[in-house]
C-alpha cells in the first residue's frame, strides 16, 4: 500500500511542478487602456473635434507578434506618438485594422485618433500569442524618491512585525496544547 502512495504523491508532485512552470512560463502579455478623450466645440468655424489615446503595452517577457487594433470603421485621423512601423487593413466585415508587426518586451506604443465626422470605435486589440487586455488607469501622483523609500521601510518593518506575531501566535498555541 505505501508504494502506491509514493506513486500516488510522485504523480501529484509532478502535476504541480508542470503546471507551475508553465504559468511561470516566458510569453507575452498584450495590455491597453485609454487614457482619455476630450471633445472640442468650436464656434467658429461650427465644428466638433474629439480627441482619443490608445495606449498598448506588451507586459510580457517575449515579443508580441502581429498585433492588431480594430476599430469599428477607420478613425478619420490617427496618428502614433513614437516612430513605428504599421499597415493599414480592412477586415471581412469592413472594419479598419491597424498591423503592427511585433511589440517588444516591456514596450508601448501610443496612437492618438482625432475625429470630426464620426467617433472611433475601438473593437478589439490582440495580437498573434491572444488577445489583449483592457485595464482601467487613473492618473496617479509621483511622490519624492526619498518618501517612496520612506514608506517601502515602513512597509517593511510592518512586515517583520507580522512575521514576528504570527511566530509567536505559533509558539503559543504549540505551548498550550502540548506540542513543544
Amino acid at each position: 500500500m505505501e508504494q502506491f502512495i509514493g506513486y500516488i504523491a510522485t504523480g501529484v508532485v509532478s502535476l504541480v511542478v508542470g503546471l507551475l512552470l508553465q504559468r511561470l512560463q516566458a510569453k507575452p502579455r498584450l495590455l491597453y487602456w485609454v487614457p482619455g478623450s476630450f471633445m472640442f466645440n468650436l464656434k467658429e468655424p461650427k465644428l466638433a473635434l474629439r480627441t482619443d489615446s490608445l495606449t498598448i503595452q506588451n507586459d510580457g517577457r517575449l515579443p508580441a507578434t502581429n498585433v492588431e487594433i480594430i476599430h469599428k470603421q477607420r478613425p478619420d485621423h490617427f496618428q502614433f506618438s513614437t516612430a513605428i512601423s504599421y499597415v493599414e487593413d480592412t477586415g471581412p466585415d469592413g472594419c479598419h485594422i491597424i498591423k503592427i508587426p511585433s511589440l517588444g518586451a516591456k514596450e508601448f506604443v501610443n496612437i492618438q485618433l482625432l475625429s470630426h465626422i464620426q467617433e472611433p470605435v475601438l473593437l478589439n486589440v490582440r495580437s498573434a500569442e491572444g488577445p489583449g487586455q483592457l485595464i482601467q488607469v487613473h492618473l496617479q501622483r509621483i511622490y519624492p524618491k526619498w518618501f517612496q523609500v520612506f514608506v517601502a521601510l515602513l512597509m517593511l518593518l510592518g512586515f517583520g512585525f507580522l512575521i514576528y506575531w504570527i511566530g509567536s501566535a505559533i509558539v503559543f498555541v504549540s505551548k498550550s496544547i502540548g506540542v513543544a
